[in-house]
């Protein structure tokens, strides 16, 4: 019998105690005892507020050592049925620089859809433990479309300065909404609302071995190759208790990109047959930025960017065909003032790297933390456009270089079919 299965059979009294339930509000922890307080009283205030829907707090726990599954069993009390689990926590060595929620989030989930599904819960919102800015409009807001409008998944967007998230910005949603045709622009996000019948799927749904940490096993990409409905609303500023160090950028682009990268491979039969992509619902209050004027260094970054093209040609020789080196060293040779990193350049650049690491050009590992330099000279061109920009301004930028990845697919397919084509 697996942890999973024995902590879920000594909680069968609570199950059957309880019945039945409506909307399940789950919050994985793992040494949460200091943060999980407010997302509690955020998500108890939300599930008080709804009159005639049965609601249950669930608690996958990784066998924490500070009290968390003692003081949520205190801050609960009898207000709302609470079922505790436990869930495994892989070894440190598995867990390289986790870049959102708990360790081992892919497992507590697994427990979460169990209890919800034997619960018969219609919707199961998930929300991080270490959140400081949640309040209960945050659960409203992830849970509603999914009981009122037949959504399957609702994947969150937070309010951000114009030049943070650069990486969802300028790969994430781009290369996510051209592969697989929805415009969701947050599909990474932590903090998510599950249908009944998308847990049912993800119970039966095979999570691919050594999965990167940086990908959540139960994302959006899953639920849109399944065929299911997915949503999205704004939430806000997402402030959380940053209690381990932030890996440097070359670390997250590892991670992340490696995790699209996988994700892109499992699921090529799905990706190929999609041509263009379409608007996914919103929910909630409209988008915002944030675009007040900050000071980025271009400078730095376009230096580095200058340093690659002399240091790492060797490896990206082996990645980027001729015309897109011809294309970097018109760049390096800009004025600082008006460098530009063209959309199309950028598309195809993201699409070689991606296929690089399909064919396993060099080590997938360099590979991927070559591609950092090339990431800094993007976000030095973004940052040159937009920085007297308003949000206006900035939602039309995105939009052009996310219609470049929507054209620039076919280069990608072409090139994943003939690896050594390199002009399609």
């Amino acid at each position: 019998m697996t942890e999973l299965e024995t902590t879920l059979q000594e909680s069968g009294e609570d199950l059957s105690r309880i019945g039945a339930a409506d909307v399940v509000l789950a919050i994985p922890t793992y040494n949460n005892r200091e943060t999980v307080g407010a997302v509690l009283e955020s998500g108890l205030e939300a599930l008080l507020g709804r009159n005639g829907l049965r609601p249950v707090i669930v608690n996958a726990d990784g066998a924490s050592k500070d009290g968390t599954p003692e003081f949520v069993r205190e801050m609960v009390g009898s207000r709302v049925p609470l079922i505790q689990v436990r869930y495994p926590v892989y070894p440190v060595h598995k867990l390289t620089a986790p870049l959102a929620g708990v360790p081992g989030r892919g497992e507590a989930l697994d427990a979460v859809f169990a209890v919800s599904r034997k619960l018969g819960a219609k919707v199961c919102t998930v929300l991080d433990a270490d959140l400081k800015s949640v309040n209960a409009d945050w659960v409203e807001r992830l849970t509603t479309p999914v009981l009122n409008n037949g959504i399957d998944i609702v994947a969150p967007f937070y309010l951000r300065h114009k030049f943070d998230g650069m990486i969802n910005a300028g790969i994430v949603y781009p290369f996510t909404r051209a592969l697989y045709g929805k415009r969701v622009r947050q599909a990474l996000g932590a903090d998510l609302a599950f249908s009944a019948r998308l847990m049912d799927f993800y119970a039966n749904h095979e999570r691919p071995d050594g999965a990167q940490p940086a990908i959540d096993p139960w994302s959006v990409v899953p639920a849109i190759c399944g065929g299911f409905e997915p949503g999205q609303t704004f939430l806000g500023p997402r402030v959380v208790d940053n209690r381990e160090v932030t890996p440097d950028l070359s670390v997250t682009l590892r991670l992340v990109l490696g995790g699209l990268f996988d994700q892109m491979e499992s699921t090529v039969a799905f990706w190929q047959k999609v041509r263009g992509s379409e608007p996914v619902p919103w929910f909630g209050p409209p988008l915002e930025v944030n675009d007040e004027p900050a000071q980025v260094n271009v400078k730095r970054m376009r230096d580095s960017f200058k340093l690659g093209l002399h240091d790492l040609q060797e490896i990206w020789a082996k990645v980027l065909p001729p015309a897109t080196f011809f294309e970097l060293r018109k760049m390096s040779r800009m004025p600082e003032e008006s460098f530009c990193f063209p959309d199309e350049v950028w598309a195809r650049t993201v699409y070689d790297f991606a296929l690089g690491y399909h064919v396993r050009a060099i080590g997938r590992d360099h590979l991927l933390q070559a591609m950092t330099p090339l990431y800094l000279g993007w976000v030095a061109s973004f940052v040159n456009d937009l920085q007297a920009a308003n949000q206006a301004e900035v939602e039309d930028r995105l939009e052009r270089l996310a219609t470049q990845f929507d054209v620039q697919k076919r280069y990608l397919i072409s090139r994943w079919r003939s690896p050594d084509k390199f002009n399609p």
